[in-house]
């Protein structure tokens, strides 16, 4: 998988499963199960992505305003609730084998945020910073939402290159890794922690098959979604909506492959 540049944000990488889980694998069953083995988590993100919603939306906007910080506890909620929705969107599509757990922390892979040294107060204004920053990502939602159409669609793919190959196959564990971090850059800039609009960057080795793989998941009307808990993320915590129409708890949480990455509530995804 090719480096991303240096200023890319955030900073995520995992190393390539191997082997992949054969079991995993098997349509709908492996998914079945995953999802099920996952309610307590599913539950926790829900609880923790609407506490997330309620601090940032409340208080951490005032936070700013005031004091041009944004509020620390607040920002560990919100970044830990998006490591959280990056593990249960990892685990589900296969890039990785682990658990994903009950921590707000990483593991087995690195996502790194930065807190940022000041906060812009205009964007802190209630309502009026949430919709101008709606407005700014408007075209970032449509690249967003080509890329994760393409991306679970290539995941669908490669279950089963797994199941017959016991392999993920680079295209797709690349792909799926790029739109993950997409979903979470836009939730970071829709909850306010970054007030650098995110890249669009993508690697562009296996360029053609991610580009039939965007055609033909965009013109058949999308293939599932990325979604916040799921995709939710993004998958990981639709932190979207969490500033004032940031990342609701189930909006950015996994990222939203398949589905058009529209702000929720989210507290943060993957």
């Amino acid at each position: 998988m090719a480096t991303a540049p240096a200023n890319i944000y955030p900073k995520f990488s995992i190393a390539h499963i191997n082997p992949p889980t054969r079991f995993w694998a098997f349509p709908v069953l492996g998914g079945l199960i995953k999802i099920l083995i996952m309610i307590p988590i599913f539950i926790e993100l829900a609880v923790v992505g609407l506490y997330t919603l309620i601090i940032t939306v409340f208080i951490n906007s005032f936070v700013v305003l005031i004091t041009g910080k944004y509020w620390r506890h607040c920002y560990n909620i919100n970044t830990g609730l998006l490591k959280l929705g990056a593990k249960i969107h990892l685990y589900f599509i296969g890039l990785t084998n682990k658990y994903p757990g009950f921590s707000l922390d990483v593991s087995g892979f690195d996502l790194n945020f930065t807190y940022p040294s000041a906060s812009n107060r205009y964007f802190a204004i209630p309502i009026f910073g949430g919709l101008a920053r709606l407005v700014l990502l408007v075209p970032y939602f449509v690249y967003n939402a080509a890329i994760s159409k393409g991306a679970f669609l290539g995941v669908i793919i490669s279950s089963l290159w797994v199941l017959f190959k016991g392999r993920y196959p680079e295209t797709s564990y690349e792909f799926a890794s790029d739109a993950l971090r997409l979903n979470i850059s836009q939730t970071l800039y829709m909850n306010g922690i970054s007030d650098k609009y995110p890249s669009f960057y993508i690697s562009l080795d296996h360029a053609t098959l991610k580009l039939l793989l965007i055609i033909f998941a965009v013109s058949t009307g999308g293939w599932g979604s990325t979604d916040s808990n799921t995709n939710r993320n993004s998958f990981i915590n639709n932190n979207s909506d969490l500033q004032n129409i940031n990342f609701t708890p189930s909006d950015n949480v996994l990222p939203n492959y398949g589905q058009q990455s529209t702000p929720a509530s989210n507290p943060t995804t993957y």
